[in-house]
């Protein structure tokens, strides 16, 4: 590689990526001593909802964590949080940062027999770009190439490190072509032919999902286990229950209370880790009266968050200081933004200078004869504290004259209706939600949270929240030479999200998974909240 003293920005883009590559030459995580005493057995995990089969077309924290058991990602995350390859082998990269080259491991095939080569990871990574699946527009890549059987040349149309944490993230799965044409897009919400541990044996959707071991699995002495049967429970606390009973050996997103309680039972452990998942409620931009920035700020200074924590979090969760970009992402900014404080008084001459008061006496407020009456959607035990923050949320709000209505969703449609467009969607004022930087980066959070561009079917900004300036400095990012001053950009951009208030902003969440304790070898990746059970093993 040439050297590049006098151009320092440059040459911090180069090592930057040289660390990315470094990084990609070393495997995806340590596997477990392989004894024979490891092997077999099957595991049953409980979680909420199954939105189907199909990562490719979401990009869905639940469906990421089972997803990857029978498909796999060009690149992964280590137990570090660390990029590291998974399919790809090997990459190299030009000296102008523009054209990388992937290496490819040989011999892999999918579960339809099918071989896993150049031309199948085209077909995947142009069909996100060309379909606009979610985060192929992410991607700045002008070419792909296919060089031989096991060789792609990738080129760029601007220098990007953040690449690979992209590709990285579950969505950009790899899917057998063979399969998907066999099947169909409809076919491939309930069935799968991807290269990874298990093969999808049967699925009955809103019930069960049974997955078997692929014994021609291309890592050897992986997995373990000779299946995992994810079932359908709701209720958190059902699933915790079933945990305690031994019913399952593993229960995802129960409450905190159940928590607490099960960490004091000696068959379950309970994991812990750094998460970049973060909870806010979104407000919608675009209805009266969430369309004044004094009403959305009025609702940030009404809320106790530290009231919140202690109530519903028990230790869980803290409160968040720079928005949605947390420490486990890069682009936090600590000096950029801080918490709106609790501040009733403030929340209350912020509503009257919009117009709000209790000219009534009747504890609401109204204007033109109106009441400030919204509707709060919410989901019921698919996170840790979802239905205790609404509870909390409305009661707080009602404490400065808002009367908030609770609408509890179906867990399994909730996301489903919100990623429509709006006027296809259940009318909602507020929805309260989690957040989780799969990419561990904060472009992600700019490009699909906060830009103009970003309103749903397209991407997640469920606010629908537009600032043409905000969209202006994350275009600026795009351009600049280094990382670190595409950050002083984003400081720039939280700066001004913390005035407009689009959320209420909340917390910044743990990992959080219970197991019994003859569960071993699970570990929690913070950027994207996932348990790779391809390393997990029963005593």
């Amino acid at each position: 590689m040439r050297q590049f003293s006098s151009k320092k920005h440059v040459f911090t883009i180069l090592m930057i990526v040289f660390m990315l590559v470094v990084s990609a030459c070393q495997p995806a995580a340590p596997a477990a001593d392989s004894g024979d005493d490891r092997y077999g057995g099957n595991l049953k995990v409980g979680v909420a909802a199954i939105v189907h089969l199909d990562p490719n077309d979401v990009n869905q924290y639940g469906l990421n964590e089972i997803v990857q058991l029978f498909y796999e990602t060009l690149f992964d995350r280590n137990e570090d949080g660390e990029v590291v390859p998974l399919l790809v082998k090997e990459v190299s990269q030009s000296d102008d940062g523009l054209v990388h080259t992937w290496k490819l491991h040989e011999g892999i095939k999918f579960h339809d027999g099918s071989d896993f080569n150049a031309d199948a990871v085209k077909w995947n990574v142009m069909r996100k770009i060309d379909e606009s699946k979610p985060m192929g527009s992410l991607l700045p890549i002008s070419n792909m190439k296919v060089v031989d059987d096991h060789t792609l040349e990738i080129t760029l149309s601007r220098l990007y490190t953040g690449m690979y944490n992209i590709l990285a993230v579950k969505t950009f799965s790899i899917y057998s072509p063979s399969f998907y044409e066999e099947v169909g897009s409809d076919g491939i919400k309930t069935q799968a032919s991807g290269t990874g541990p298990f093969k999808v044996d049967s699925y009955t959707p809103n019930e069960k999902l049974l997955l078997v071991k692929n014994d021609d699995y291309w890592q050897d002495g992986l997995p373990y286990l000779d299946s995992v049967e994810f079932v359908e429970v709701a209720d958190a606390n059902t699933r915790a229950t079933m945990l305690e009973a031994g019913d399952i050996h593993v229960a995802v997103g129960t409450s905190i209370q159940s928590l607490e309680q099960l960490k004091t039972d000696e068959n379950i452990k309970v994991l812990t880790g750094p998460s970049s998942r973060h909870y806010y409620v979104s407000m919608t931009n675009i209805y009266e009266p969430l369309d004044d920035k004094r009403v959305r700020q009025a609702f940030n200074y009404a809320i106790d968050k530290e009231g919140i924590l202690e109530a519903a979090f028990r230790g869980y969760a803290s409160v968040a200081d720079v928005t949605i970009v947390n420490e486990a992402v890069s682009g936090y900014s600590p000096a950029a933004t801080h918490p709106y404080p609790y501040d009733t008084d403030k929340a209350t001459a912020l509503l009257a200078e919009a117009g709000w008061t209790d000219s009534d006496g009747d504890g609401i407020l109204d204007k033109d004869g109106k009441a400030l009456e919204l509707i709060l959607r919410t989901r019921k035990g698919a996170v840790p504290g979802d239905y205790e923050t609404a509870e909390l949320v409305q009661g707080m709000l009602l404490n400065v004259g808002v009367k908030v209505n609770v609408d509890v969703a179906d867990t399994a449609s909730f996301l489903k209706e919100l990623n429509q467009d709006i006027a296809n969607a259940p009318h909602y004022d507020m929805v309260n939600l989690t957040w989780g930087t799969f990419t561990g980066d904060a472009e992600y959070v700019m490009k699909t949270y906060v830009s103009c561009d970003a309103w749903p079917p397209t991407y997640w900004d469920y606010s629908h929240y537009c600032n043409e300036e905000v969209d202006a400095l994350i275009q600026k990012g795009d351009e600049v030479p280094t990382i670190e001053e595409r950050n002083e950009l984003y400081a720039q951009i939280l700066d001004i999200i913390r005035e407009d208030a689009p959320t209420l902003f909340l917390f910044n969440g743990l990992s959080t998974i219970a197991t019994r304790s003859d569960v071993n070898g699970l570990y929690l990746d913070p950027a994207q909240t996932i348990w790779p059970v391809k390393y997990a093993w029963l005593d």
